[in-house]
């Protein structure tokens, strides 16, 4: 099967002009008014406590170019709100700052926002909604894990109140108990540009995870929608 553009599932051949004017910012809204209230609204964190345990249930797909990493951010990146955390691991240079590219854009609206790797400021901050809730895009590659290390970035408060991105999660000695882990590695038995070889040439394996209610709501909304089908 030929693989397609993933943001086509909402702006047709709109995708093939990535512009500001069709690019997440409309993927974005596009798809806000595509989910049902449940999977847009869902602020609480009072679920019944077995529902903070993953059910079992997780979605691989194949991931050929960064750009469409970029369009999977941002595609994830709509509905999100106050305590929302996406944990990033996996392999080394296997697209983890791409994908957070393309959910800071999708979630701020501003397709030219420059988003790089806060490898080693540890957290870069967007205003979103108004500047009323923060996005943080963490990078705990540096750390050690101690606590020490971890307590200037209160992520306590981050966690409850902003939208959370964390690159190299193994740092961390306590997970929130709803999130989603993302992994992604380079599967090196294809290749996107058969011609380069060279590892940005090679597909990348995403693996998502959910945990609680919340994200197993809206991973099971972008597969009933057909969202990421072309992928798996």
């Amino acid at each position: 099967m030929q693989l397609r553009r993933i943001s086509t599932a909402f702006v047709g051949s709109a995708s093939h002009h990535r512009d500001a004017s069709v690019g997440c910012h409309q993927l974005a809204s596009k798809m806000s008014n595509l989910m049902p209230p449940a999977v847009r609204m869902t602020n609480s964190h009072a679920e019944d406590a077995t529902e903070t345990k993953n059910n079992g249930s997780s979605i691989e797909i194949c991931v050929p170019t960064p750009d469409d990493m970029e369009d999977i951010g941002g595609i994830l990146s709509v509905g999100s709100t106050g305590g929302d955390v996406i944990l990033l691991d996996g392999d080394l240079g296997a697209g983890k700052t791409c994908f957070s590219r393309g959910f800071v854009r999708g979630r701020t609206g501003r397709y030219d926002e420059r988003v790089t790797s806060p490898t080693y400021l540890l957290s870069n901050s967007y205003d979103v909604d108004g500047g009323s809730t923060k996005l943080y895009h963490m990078d705990l590659y540096r750390l050690s894990g101690a606590e020490t290390d971890l307590l200037p970035l209160d992520l306590e408060n981050v966690f409850t109140s902003g939208i959370s991105l964390i690159e190299w999660p193994s740092r961390l000695n306590k997970k929130p108990s709803e999130r989603l882990e993302i992994t992604l590695t380079i599967d090196s038995s294809t290749d996107a540009a058969p011609e380069i070889e060279d590892e940005d040439s090679k597909y990348r394996r995403m693996t998502l995870i959910p945990f609680g209610a919340r994200w197993v709501e809206r991973l099971q909304f972008l597969q009933s929608e057909g969202l990421l089908e072309d992928l798996m």
